[in-house]
C-alpha cells in the first residue's frame, strides 16, 4: 500500500531537524556564511570519491562548506565515456579554477569488492567493467597475496592510480595543466574507513612525465 500521508518518515523527520541544528548551528559560529556561499564559489579542490555512505569526506577533512567540489561515483571512476565526470572536471577546473584534483579511494569498497569477484550484471557491472580489466591487468600480484582484504585494498590503490591517469587525459585537465597562471596539481589519495584517516597514494609521475600526461 502507498503511504500517501503528507508527514516524513521518522528517519527523515530527523534528518530535516537534523539540517535546522546544523543551519542554526553554522549561523551562529559565522553569521554570514550562507551570504558568502550564495555569492561565490570557490573550492579549493575537486575530489572525484566513491559514492559509498560511510566515506564522509567533508567531516573526514574537517573542512568548511564551499571548498571541496564534489563528484562521486562506484568505485571512484574517471571514464572517458562518462559525460557526467567530464562535466564536473570542466566546471570545476575550466570555470571555478580550483587549484587541485584529487581521485580518492577508499579500504572496503564494495565496487572494487564486485569487480574482484567478476561482478558483470546489470548497470553495476557495466559501470565496473574498467575495474574488471584492471584485474586481469594485474591478475598475478593480486593471486600473490593470501588475503582477500589485501586483494581488496591492493586492487582499490591501482584502481586510483588508473583513475588519475584517466583524468590526466581529459582536454580540462590538460588545459589545466598547461596553464602557468593557474596551475594544477594532481594528487590520488586513500580513505581507511576503519581509522577515518587519509593518506597519499603513490604515483608513477616520472612515469606520467616521460609519456606526456603530465609536464616535465
Amino acid at each position: 500500500m502507498t503511504n500517501t500521508s503528507s508527514s516524513p518518515a521518522p528517519a527523515l523527520a530527523r534528518l530535516i531537524e537534523q539540517n535546522r541544528s546544523w543551519a542554526r548551528e553554522e549561523q551562529g559560529r559565522d553569521p554570514g556564511i550562507f551570504d558568502g556561499l550564495s555569492a561565490t564559489h570557490a573550492p579549493v579542490a575537486m575530489v572525484v570519491g566513491c559514492c559509498d555512505a560511510r566515506v564522509s569526506m567533508d567531516q573526514a577533512l574537517g573542512v568548511r562548506p564551499g571548498e571541496i567540489f564534489y563528484h562521486r561515483n562506484v568505485a571512484n571512476l574517471v571514464r572517458p565515456s562518462d559525460a557526467a565526470i567530464g562535466a564536473s572536471m570542466e566546471f570545476c577546473l575550466g570555470v571555478l579554477r580550483a587549484p587541485h584534483l584529487i581521485v580518492c579511494g577508499h579500504s572496503r569498497c564494495g565496487g572494487i569488492q564486485a569487480s574482484l569477484a567478476g561482478h558483470s550484471d546489470g548497470d553495476l557491472g557495466r559501470w565496473i567493467a574498467p575495474v574488471r580489466s584492471l584485474v586481469g591487468e594485474v591478475g598475478e600480484e593480486l593471486e600473490a597475496l593470501d588475503e582477500v582484504a589485501d586483494r581488496v585494498e591492493a586492487l582499490a590503490r591501482m584502481n586510483v592510480v588508473r583513475q588519475v591517469a584517466n583524468a590526466l587525459r581529459h582536454p580540462a585537465v590538460q588545459a589545466r595543466l598547461d596553464d602557468r597562471a593557474h596551475p594544477l596539481q594532481v594528487h590520488g589519495w586513500y580513505y581507511r574507513i576503519e581509522e577515518g584517516m587519509v593518506e597519499e597514494v603513490e604515483l608513477p609521475r616520472e612515469r606520467w612525465q616521460k609519456k606526456g600526461l603530465l609536464p616535465g
